[in-house]
């Protein structure tokens, strides 16, 4: 009767009666915990891979295993005064009680050495080692079928001195979940209407992206948008070409923690949500592919808002996709790092762009005090056609503000210099960019009577870029104008 009871208390609910476990519980709903043990740790993913081990570990820390995918539970807990023996065969009954069929088990010298046993249960151990709980080890895996799917359990019992330790594995099968990420088609581009997205006040999702929100739980950790940016987005470890895209546009990025779910899970659904969405993917990395631990680390700072992904980085998955739309092309990219039960997220979303020019006006007290304080004075808006030099009537607001400068500055000498960016032959570029200088001193001399020998045009091509030239807003930034200041 005394044994009865003890069973009682470690099989908690049946399998049949197969509950939809929506909140995670302290112990696993399926197994409660052996009377009087203290939960050490214990874990939750939603939809997650595992290995368990079907045989004993080897001299080169080897062993045969079976994989399980599914709602992942692990626990250790802590007996005082209770043999392994006793844990262990309690933990058999119930096992076979709720109709579990035996995989694999050892027992003690069966187990292996110090080294294999250790090995063995530090698998299952949510620590990832069961230190100096090795000794008198029994180790027992089986699986059960269920309406939801397959169920599969363990169990590393090891003692250290009056002391049992309890590492506990169960994962409970089933299909994975998708449709949790929702993107907005209707903000891509194709015209539908908007995906419905969790219930969240209007200030959170002020904060999420128009076309990507959040996926269902997550919780903003950093956030930033910005206007017409330029960003470099980074291609997975794993890519045969490297070359990172520099892009700009309007550009989002957050990062998200979400608690309780699977790095596997979180990637699937992103990924599902952006096929949907016609995205075309570039590149992605999944687990060992993305590389080493620290190249790991790096790769997932180079997305996160504060260059670091911190613990965020285990079981990682990548991906960078596109999709060309009529305004011009979207860009997501994503890094998803573990750290425990818990998914860090580093979101990046572009919406490709040209920038826009003719916001800022200029004057002739800001020129001055440019060329006063720097010795020049950089010039945006003075506009060409591609390939001409003739000024474009557009150009005069910027034309009048430099008259206005000499004007008011009687004793004002200015080299006048022509840029261009690198699009072509740099010679031609020279040519060029002299001759544009030529058109500023003769539209000043002719329109506004400025005394000639007051300016000197000069054309120096694309060799002193103000940015660089793989981008669009950077090649914008080296078609300019400069005003020098000359001594005579």
């Amino acid at each position: 009767m005394k044994f009865r009871a003890l069973l009682t208390s470690v099989v908690s609910a049946c399998l049949l009666a197969s509950p939809t476990f929506a909140v995670y519980d302290r112990d696993q709903p399926l197994f409660s915990a052996y009377p009087g043990a203290d939960l050490d740790r214990a874990l939750m993913f939603d939809y997650e891979k595992f290995a368990f081990p079907v045989s004993a570990v080897d001299a080169s820390k080897s062993f045969k295993s079976v994989d399980a995918t599914g709602d992942l539970y692990l626990h250790t807990y802590e007996i005082k005064n209770a043999s392994t023996l006793k844990v262990f065969e309690n933990y058999l009954a119930a096992a076979k009680q709720a109709g579990f069929k035996p995989l694999f088990t050892c027992s003690q010298d069966a187990c292996g050495d110090e080294t294999a046993v250790r090995y063995l249960g530090s698998q299952l151990a949510v620590a990832g080692d069961v230190y100096n709980y090795w000794r008198n080890a029994y180790y027992w895996m089986g699986e059960k079928e269920s309406p939801k799917g397959k169920i599969i359990s363990a169990w590393f019992i090891g003692a250290y001195e009056d002391s049992v330790r309890v590492q506990q594995v169960v994962v409970e099968g089933e299909p994975l979940e998708t449709g949790l990420v929702k993107v907005d088609v209707a903000y891509a581009g194709q015209g539908a209407a908007p995906a419905k997205t969790e219930a969240l006040s209007a200030e959170e999702k002020a904060k999420d992206s128009d076309l990507l929100p959040r996926y269902p739980g997550a919780e903003i950790y950093a956030h930033s948008k910005v206007d017409t940016e330029m960003v470099t987005i980074p291609v997975a470890i794993n890519a045969s070409d490297k070359t990172a895209l520099t892009l700009t546009g309007d550009l989002i990025r957050h990062t998200y923690t979400i608690e309780n779910v699977s790095t596997l899970k979180v990637y699937e659904n992103y990924k599902n949500a952006l096929t949907k969405a016609g995205f075309t993917f570039i590149s992605q990395c999944e687990l060992d592919q993305c590389g080493e631990q620290d190249q790991v680390r790096k790769f997932g700072g180079k997305l996160a808002l504060s260059n670091d992904v911190y613990n965020w980085y285990r079981k990682p998955y990548y991906l960078l996709a596109k999709k060309s739309q009529g305004t011009g092309n979207s860009f997501v990219a994503l890094f998803i790092g573990g750290y425990e039960d818990s998914v860090g997220v580093q979101q990046i979303v572009l919406m490709e762009k040209q920038v826009e020019t003719g916001l800022v006006t200029v004057n002739a007290d800001q020129l001055k005090q440019q060329i006063d304080a720097e010795g020049k004075a950089l010039i945006y808006g003075i506009y060409f056609d591609t390939g001409k030099a003739s000024i474009k009537p557009e150009s005069k607001p910027t034309l009048d503000a430099i008259a206005d400068l000499l004007k008011r500055n009687n004793e004002l000498l200015l080299y006048v210099v022509g840029h261009t960016d690198d699009t072509g032959d740099g010679a031609a570029n020279v040519s060029l960019s002299k001759q544009r200088a030529d058109s500023v001193v003769t539209a000043l001399v002719t329109n506004y009577k400025i005394a000639a020998n007051r300016l000197q045009a000069q054309g120096v091509g694309p060799y002193a870029p103000a940015s660089n030239n793989t981008s669009d807003a950077g090649k914008q930034k080296n078609r300019r104008v400069e005003l020098v200041k000359r001594l005579k």
